[in-house]
């Protein structure tokens, strides 16, 4: 006979190898996407902390044979963490080798002896029998604990007669303990209570004693507040067994953090990666999981507090919803199903509601955006309970729509005379009020029509529940002011869900008509989008009065860190650095703008008090001991100003304006700009040049100059700098400097460095049919290599030219390199493998260029013009050979550019260097006739 072990540690094992192999084959992946493209230091961590913790389960559940060669992947990874240094050829094929090895020992079925561990349900699910006629009263609060079907009910304590509106309340509620069984029932105020063929209800428990009652009034005009103490209130009853605290019912949420279980099944998109670096931070105890299949089989066995499900999967939404909706009939209900989409498409809508989605983020291509979701979905908006007036003349409705709506987590009001409503909203203030429709003395219509007449509940939901049956009368209920008309009899979910979707829909709107800004737990910054809302009623119209202005708070070589540190360790530093900006700014709006940037509105500072407080930003950020993996971390910062007197437009002007004074801030010592408006005669002059290029390109006023870069050790190679100039209406040639910035801000620039690489391939092209090979170097913005389109573009035209890639060089300036170093960087890899070569112009040394170094497939380095110029002091002397000597080292050529006198080509031939290029050799022009084979110096 084969025994089954059903120990607990065999049901561990069982689950634990259930999800082994997909662990295993993921550190896998990411061994092989390292070894295909490189080592990433922070993805070397993750791995790191997968293989110690499978090993340490592998120990805890006896799978041995797995402790040996996850341990040894963990030590090899550590010897480059330790190091920090990423792992040479030699060490990631004994990576590989040694994860084989693991993969082979991986166990990959389960005992087909074993079965999945089941859980016992909750109730008979045979019972069908008619509830007695006031059951409805289990969704009350402070009914007694829900028992299972093997327990006995507590005994039934006598109580004596009730006197009040709420201890009558209490009796009805404890003369029927909860019944176990999972029948729902369709609840009708006037007719007989029937049940329905599904759900599963659960009873709470409540604790504490009763809550004192008031007394109600032996008058017509009756109001009561049922679950809350009033300052007129009797005594309270100090009898345990007689008492109960009707007390509101607060959803379980648990906060993302330690002890938080998500089960992620993910596509591994860039988002996704890191969202999920981000979640790890945060100690979230994340799943990876790649098929449906695995994730059901998790869900029986060990269920999560949140489901998060990746676009990819979006056609198997409704399977994964029903396996959610039965843990949680299992008793996890408060297990969230979270979707996310590429956009938001109604069909998916759709399969979301119909799969029970808690939260679909559709449209999302940032972590930070899901993330702040995630929390939001955890935790609803840590805002106050739903508060609803319900106005009610017979008693039994209203306990009936008190108890259901209280124990969904709301507070309630119960006005049982038509006439006191509006006293009440003035003590209650509701977020919905809902009513009935046929009561004595004032009916539903002629309440509405009186509350629309109060300013302050013009825009509170009114919500009709009633009986009646007569269409003309419930649409002239909603033609005086109503918002729903719900019909009796109405299944308690329907009200609770009617009533929170028009609550949330109030309470958002009010949200954005009082522009109550929102702030990050962890910074305390405002949300970026409330302090945008805050803006723009400041903007537009004469504002030479206007006082205050924004500020512009930028980190430096962001994407540098980024590559240098790590998502993680990154955005650790940003957020001491967001709590820094937080502490100094005091009460000013201040929020996080983009991933290295902040922005503080100073709505009634003069320009004296805005640079005093930019320079003090500034000093605090690059003053501060930050630290990153361990080590000391210094910040450099730029702060711009833009007063809002000069009237802009919209927002989007302010803040080109103020960006703009950021960048000017860079090249200033003191690191503070602030912005002041082009003159009138500028700002035509401007326009006119604007005008005069967006003609140039399509007419024949651009104009391509030569200039030759000359190898200082002979070399008969022709190579030559391309000059874009424009001749202006007035005949004048306009330089590169003067056209390009215009360009950018007017979003042309792609079209004018387009034109220059396609004359520049022309020529190319042409002098290959001669039979003379030439190689140029064009100057690039960093806006157009960005553009998505610009690398098959590129392609399609060294081909359409029948020009190799190796005689085009794309010149970058450091400055614009280092800024936007991630998506020139994912160009210029894609277009080496075409022979294109690079060069980074205006260089010299610093954390910016040493950084670029590392990143960019370079080729040649242009040094700053100070290294060019003739009189050089002894220590930038030295500085320059010993630039020059660490750039051949890396296997650099290095140009001098802009030599204008023998004695600093002297200078640059002793300091070792290649290639000269300047006025001293020739002045640029349109010829291409200098001779290459004679230039020796």
């Amino acid at each position: 006979m084969n025994l089954r072990d059903e120990s607990p540690l065999a049901e561990r094992r069982l689950a634990f190898e259930r999800m082994l192999p997909r662990r295993v084959d993921m550190i896998g992946r990411r061994l092989d996407r390292f070894l295909q493209t490189g080592w990433d230091i922070n993805g070397l961590s993750l791995m790191q902390e997968d293989t110690l913790w499978l090993g340490k389960q592998c120990q805890d559940v006896g799978l041995d044979a797995l402790v040996e060669p996850l341990q040894a992947l963990a030590n090899m990874v550590d010897s480059g963490l330790a190091g920090e240094t990423l792992p040479d050829p030699t060490l990631g094929e004994r990576m590989l080798n040694e994860f084989e090895a693991l993969a082979a020992a991986t166990p990959r079925h389960a005992d087909p002896g074993t079965e999945s561990p089941t859980l016992r349900p909750v109730g008979n699910t045979s019972r069908a029998e008619t509830p007695p006629p006031s059951y409805w009263r289990r969704w009350g609060n402070d009914a007694g604990p829900r028992l299972f079907v093997d327990e006995a009910p507590a005994p039934v304590v006598a109580k004596p007669k009730p006197v009040t509106l709420a201890e009558e309340y209490l009796e009805w509620n404890s003369a029927f303990p909860p019944d176990p069984g999972p029948t729902e029932f369709v609840i009708g105020f006037d007719k007989e209570i029937q049940p329905a063929p599904s759900g599963l209800i659960e009873a709470s428990v409540p604790v504490g004693q009763s809550a004192p009652t008031q007394p109600v009034p032996e008058k017509k005009r009756e109001m009561l507040t049922l679950g809350e103490s009033s300052p007129t209130s009797a005594p309270a009853n100090n009898n345990p067994a007689t008492a109960r605290t009707p007390a509101r019912m607060e959803p379980a949420r648990k906060l993302l953090g330690a002890g938080f279980r998500l089960y992620h099944l993910t596509s591994h998109n860039p988002v996704s990666l890191e969202l999920d670096q981000r979640l790890e931070t945060m100690q979230v105890e994340v799943d990876l999981l790649e098929d449906a299949d695995e994730l059901e089989e998790l869900l029986g066995a060990l269920p999560a507090d949140l489901v998060l499900v990746d676009a990819e999967f979006a056609d198997q939404l409704e399977r994964i919803g029903q396996a959610v909706r039965g843990t949680r009939q299992r008793g996890h209900k408060s297990m969230q199903l979270v979707a996310i989409a590429h956009a938001d498409d109604i069909a998916l809508r759709l399969s979301a509601r119909r799969a029970g989605v808690d939260t679909l983020i559709s449209g999302v291509t940032d972590a930070n955006e899901v993330l702040k979701r995630l929390q939001a979905a955890v935790d609803p908006a840590r805002e106050a309970a739903y508060r609803v007036l319900i106005v009610e003349d017979d008693r039994s409705q209203a306990l009936f729509a008190e108890g259901i709506l209280r124990n969904a987590g709301m507070d309630s009001l119960v006005v049982l005379d038509a006439l006191g409503v509006l006293p009440a909203l003035e003590q209650f203030h509701p977020d919905l009020i809902l009513m009935d429709l046929n009561m004595p003395d004032a009916n539903g219509i002629e309440l509405t029509a009186l509350i629309r007449e109060q300013d302050a509940f013009m825009q509170t939901p009114i919500v009709f529940l009633s009986g009646e049956s007569d269409e003309d009368r419930q649409f002239d209920a909603i033609d005086a002011g109503g918002d729903d008309f719900l019909a009796k009899p109405i299944r308690p979910r329907h009200l609770i869900s009617a009533v929170q979707n028009r609550v949330r829909r109030h309470r958002a709107l009010e949200e954005r008509r009082s522009q109550r800004p929102l702030r990050d737990t962890s910074t305390g910054l405002h949300d970026r989008a409330s302090v945008l809302e805050l803006i723009a009623p400041r903007l537009g119209g004469n504002g030479d009065a206007r006082p205050g202005g924004l500020l512009f708070v930028e980190i430096e070589s962001v994407t540098l860190l980024r590559e240098r540190l790590g998502l993680t360790a990154l955005e650790e530093v940003l957020a001491e650095a967001g709590r820094l900006v937080n502490g100094l700014v005091g009460e000013l709006p201040a929020a996080r703008f983009g991933d290295g940037s902040f922005v503080v509105l100073a709505p009634d500072m003069d320009d004296t008090g805005m640079e005093s407080l930019a320079v003090r930003l500034r000093a605090a950020l690059m003053q501060h001991g930050f630290q990153a993996q361990g080590h000391p971390l210094r910040l450099r910062a730029s702060v711009g100003i833009s007063p809002l007197r000069f009237g802009f437009p919209d927002i989007g002007a302010l803040l080109n304006a103020v960006e703009k004074a950021t960048r000017e801030a860079r090249t200033q010592d003191r690191g503070v700009r602030r912005y002041e408006p082009p003159k009138p005669v500028e700002a035509q002059r401007e326009a006119a040049l604007l005008a005069q290029l967006r003609d140039a390109v399509q007419g024949e006023h651009l104009e391509l100059l030569y200039q030759p870069v000359v190898a200082v050790a002979g070399s008969d190679d022709s190579q030559f700098q391309v000059l874009l100039r424009m001749r202006d209406n007035q005949g004048r040639l306009r330089s590169a400097a003067e056209i390009i910035p215009i360009a950018e801000q007017a979003d042309f620039i792609v079209e004018i460095d387009r034109w220059v690489i396609s004359q520049a391939l022309t020529l190319i092209r042409d002098r290959r049919a001669e039979g003379r090979e030439l190689r140029l170097f064009v100057t690039q913005s960093p806006l157009t290599l960005a553009d998505s389109s610009q690398t098959e573009w590129l392609r399609g035209e060294l081909v359409s030219h029948a020009v190799p890639g190796t005689s085009l060089v794309i010149e970058l300036r450091l400055e614009d390199a280092a800024i936007h170093a991630g998506t020139i960087r994912q160009f210029c890899l894609a277009m080496v493998a075409d022979g294109v070569q690079f060069c980074l112009s205006q260089f010299e040394p610093g954390p910016d260029s040493d950084a670029l170094l590392e990143q960019l497939p370079l080729g040649f380095i242009k040094l700053a013009r100070k290294y060019t110029a003739g009189n050089l002091s002894t220590a930038l002397r030295d500085e320059l050979r010993i630039l020059i000597d660490r750039s051949h080292r890396r296997g650099l050529e290095v140009i001098g550019h802009g030599v204008e006198d023998a004695q600093a080509a002297a200078t640059l031939w002793m300091s070792g260097i290649d290639f000269i290029q300047g006025n001293l050799v020739q002045q640029a022009n349109q010829e291409l006739d200098f001779d290459f084979n004679q230039a020796v110096l």
